[in-house]
């Protein structure tokens, strides 16, 4: 049974107009506009010859993960531990976990999985990690893929020398129960550089870098089959420059208000639709007349540009926060406050960490409520 808003909202599935008679606060998946995100990234790989990887950390959801999958993704990226083992628990197999682990205990849980018929792949950066993996998978009968981390600029994990990712990626081959699959280089730091070229050049840096790297693992016979990274910020640029051989995107389904600042193609014009809002009800109006909604920093992450809400489709004002349960609604000029009882649709600061907020995406399609979607891996940041 869902608890919770969702579970009142279970009986508004199919109905029309069920989209406008949610309970709130409540998350919202535009069908269409989640869709046509899909086909545009996937089409784009798919012209470059380039391999997707969706990242879960955007969504931890997965029904998400099953339609990337469906799409033709080669696997799903996932930032935790726990949040592979939950997706992995829900009927995903292809996994890739983007950060290092040090904890024996969190890798013989990876490596179980695998024996569970997980297809998982890991990354690392320090030969301890190497020698843990190697015991781990040896004891639970299987071979685990590997991938040396490397660091292109972000400075926060990897090898930033070629001669460092060679020590490791021979290390890797030494062992009977390791597979050396190759490296990653997430240029994390890149992906909101707003202006085009400005962004172009940042990453241009940074997959030089990993270049270097590859390319004294194909002197030193350890030829890395996958080179992965990138994201929805760099996604254009790493299809034209194919130095990856895969694209780790994750927001493209979503986009946010961050997001939309960014000049994705170098056009101005948007490449993915916002597919993700908040709904939230007004449920009072406060001495100056402002009307206040029942969501706060409880429901959306704030690490961004302020929610724009919109009513009936129309752009009406912004949500500003007022406490960890409420917003204000501050209206364009000329627009009035909505009536108590009115459900507004408001766009979201930051994808990631709004979704982590949430158990439930409301899929909604037109005037519609078409399903509800656990978010299996929320909270789960372990």
């Amino acid at each position: 049974m869902r608890r919770g808003v969702a579970g009142l909202n279970e009986t508004l599935i199919g109905a029309r107009g069920g989209r406008t008679r949610l309970e709130t606060p409540a998350l919202v998946l535009d069908a269409d506009a989640f869709e046509a995100n899909l086909q545009a990234l996937t089409g784009m790989a798919r012209a470059a010859g380039l391999g997707l990887r969706p990242h879960a950390k955007s969504h931890k959801c997965a029904a998400i993960a099953k339609r990337q999958m469906d799409a033709g993704a080669l696997g799903i990226a996932c930032a935790k531990t726990g949040e592979l083992l939950a997706l992995f628990e829900a009927g995903i197999q292809e996994l890739m976990l983007t950060a290092p682990v040090v904890s024996r205990r969190k890798i013989d849980r990876l490596t179980e999985a695998a024996a569970r018929g997980a297809e998982i792949t890991v990354v690392v950066d320090h030969p301890t990690q190497i020698a843990d993996y190697a015991a781990s998978a040896r004891e639970a009968g299987v071979r685990l893929a590997v991938l040396v981390e490397c660091d292109v600029g972000q400075r926060r994990t990897g090898v930033a020398k070629p001669e460092a990712a060679v020590a490791l990626a021979r290390q890797i081959a030494e062992q009977d129960s390791l597979v050396f699959a190759g490296v990653q280089g997430y240029a994390g730091f890149v992906q909101h550089v707003f202006d085009h070229e400005a962004r172009r050049a940042e990453n241009r840096q940074a997959m030089g870098r990993l270049l270097a790297i590859v390319n004294a693992l194909d002197e030193a016979g350890l030829p890395p089959a996958i080179v992965t990274g990138g994201g929805t910020g760099s996604h254009l640029l790493d299809l034209e420059d194919k130095v990856l051989t895969e694209v780790q995107a994750g927001s493209y389904v979503f986009m946010d208000e961050d997001y939309r600042r960014v000049d994705l193609h170098g056009s101005g014009a948007d490449v993915f639709g916002t597919a993700l809002f908040v709904v939230v009800t007004v449920i009072a109006h406060n001495l100056h007349g402002d009307a206040i909604v029942d969501a706060g920093t409880k429901s959306f992450a704030v690490d961004g540009p302020l929610p724009r809400a919109y009513l009936d489709g129309r752009e009406i004002g912004t949500i500003t926060f007022v406490g960890d349960e409420f917003g204000r609604l501050e209206t364009a000029p000329g627009k009035p406050a909505p009536a108590l009882g009115t459900r507004l649709e408001c766009t979201v600061p930051h994808c990631d960490p709004t979704a982590n907020l949430h158990d439930f995406l409301h899929v909604v399609r037109a005037d519609r409520l078409e399903d509800i979607w656990p978010i299996e891996a929320r909270g789960l940041s372990d």
